[in-house]
């Protein structure tokens, strides 16, 4: 990884990584190559999960992270596999037209992004490409995926200052460490600010960080992560706080240190447990949730529901999903993974009926209220896993659309053959990971469905990660 005095966009060598008795080896090289060996490499491409790929002579692909299509390269070996290599950056010999100068000091070391070296306008067309390359490679759709009409990717307004919601890592070694993961590592790679956090994220951030009398690890000693959510159209914002049930004490005193600064905080929240699980609620001073205003609807969102990076990132996808759905006023829609109702509000005022299904109990819970407070009677939502409340509602009559939004892992097999069971005539399927939305089109398409549109969004500028609307309608 490289550090903080690493030049991007010219030829000088990281200083950890500087050997001069060594040599670089050119392209003509041997078919052999071994851990630590210097090569030069050519970029060809970029590809998902944001590496650079080149070619080597005999035949293997080489991934080089912090890469730009067309550069010329200097790297080093760090895993060698019958069928791929992948290297780390050394220096860049050549660079490419498309590099530009990382916005952060810290890119290169914290993993939160790895896109800042390469310019906009070639991020967006690479995540098409890379889209495409998917649908093909783990889709295994072949000559039908030049058939998918795929539009160009929609633009992010704001390709900065864009994250209304982060999940900060807080670690105590000698000092305190506030920031996010180093890339494939658990090292936390302390920060002082990040130009992708909304401004009010970054204002949290600095308080945290220069809390003193007590510190912040003083007074939460056993603090190991910190969330924090601002309502992009609200200013409302939420803190929450992975410690201990015993530590509850301070999160008074820590509320109105970060609301003296930041005058929209609704509330500290105390968690427990593991944050990529269900975190358990212990405490809270203030509120426990932060209202959204995603187009003309308000909706509560509570500290541990799962909400969009931000309010219009929601937004865009909520109008996506409405003209891809084309309703008529007439038809009966289920809403799967319909977190606190983003598109089951909407749904519902222009169709006879919506059922939604969410497993998270605080977005269900959140979903109910929020039905209710934009008057949305003929909607409803489940609290329960989609694999335990489809089968009911799949014999309970026919069903016109089903729009689906899982998670990174995409939808099981299950639900998917339940879904192609239920011969729906159109699918709307919402998906944050391309690679699993491929899989999951791959099994679709050739049963039966067509892709009449497939759009992707930049919601995450100088990072890989990719959202769709895919559009399917059932062949007649």
């Amino acid at each position: 990884m490289f550090g903080r005095s690493w030049d991007p966009g010219g030829t000088t060598e990281h200083p950890n990584t500087r050997t001069p008795e060594r040599s670089c080896m050119p392209m003509n090289m041997p078919p052999t190559v071994r851990i630590g060996q210097h090569l030069q490499v050519t970029i060809d491409r970029l590809v998902f999960q944001g590496s650079g790929l080149g070619r080597l002579l005999d035949g293997r692909v080489i991934f080089v992270p912090y890469t730009v299509p067309g550069d010329e390269v200097e790297i080093t070996v760090t895993q060698v596999r019958d069928d791929f290599v992948r290297g780390n950056l050394v220096r860049v010999l050549s660079p490419a037209s498309s590099r530009v100068t990382p916005a952060c000091r810290y890119f290169g070391n914290c993993g939160g992004c790895q896109w800042q070296h390469v310019a906009y306008p070639s991020q967006l067309a690479w995540k098409r490409e890379i889209l495409r390359e998917l649908l093909a490679r783990i889709g295994k759709l072949g000559e039908a995926t030049s058939s998918i009409p795929m539009a160009d990717p929609i633009a992010a307004a704001h390709p900065w200052e864009y994250r209304a919601r982060a999940q900060l890592k807080v670690v105590v070694a000698g000092r305190l460490h506030v920031g996010f993961h180093q890339q494939e590592t658990h090292r936390v790679v302390d920060i002082d600010r990040c130009p992708l956090l909304h401004p009010r994220l970054n204002d949290v951030l600095r308080i945290l960080r220069s809390m003193r009398d007590p510190a912040i690890h003083r007074l939460l000693p056993r603090l190991r992560e910190v969330w924090v959510a601002v309502g992009t159209a609200t200013g409302e914002a939420v803190v929450s706080l992975f410690a201990d049930a015993q530590e509850r004490a301070a999160i008074r005193l820590l509320f109105h240190r970060i609301q003296a600064e930041v005058p929209g905080l609704r509330g500290v929240v105390l968690l427990e447990g593991d944050p990529r699980q269900h975190p358990r609620f212990v405490d809270r001073h203030g509120h426990g949730a932060l209202v959204e205003q995603v187009g003309e609807h308000r909706l509560r969102v509570d500290a541990t529901a799962f909400f969009q990076v931000s309010g219009s990132a929601a937004e865009t996808l909520m109008r996506l999903v409405m003209d891809g759905a084309a309703l008529t006023g007439a038809e009966r829609v289920l809403d799967l993974y319909s977190g606190v109702g983003t598109f089951t509000i909407p749904l519902a005022r222009l169709s006879r009926q919506v059922v939604g299904i969410e497993s998270n109990p605080a977005a269900a819970a959140d979903a109910a209220h929020n039905l209710r407070s934009n008057d949305c009677p003929n909607a409803r939502v489940l609290q329960a896993q989609v694999e335990q409340a489809l089968p009911a509602l799949a014999k309970d009559g026919s069903w016109d659309l089903i729009v689906l939004d899982p998670p990174r892992q995409g939808a099981s097999r299950w639900v998917l053959d339940t879904i192609l069971a239920m011969a729906v005539p159109r699918i709307l399927y919402v998906s944050c990971d391309p690679s699993t939305l491929a899989r999951d089109l791959g099994i679709l398409i050739p049963s039966g469905y067509r892709c009449v549109a497939l759009t992707p969004l930049d919601l995450f500028p100088q990072t890989f990660h990719l959202e769709t609307v895919a559009v399917l309608q059932r062949a007649a």
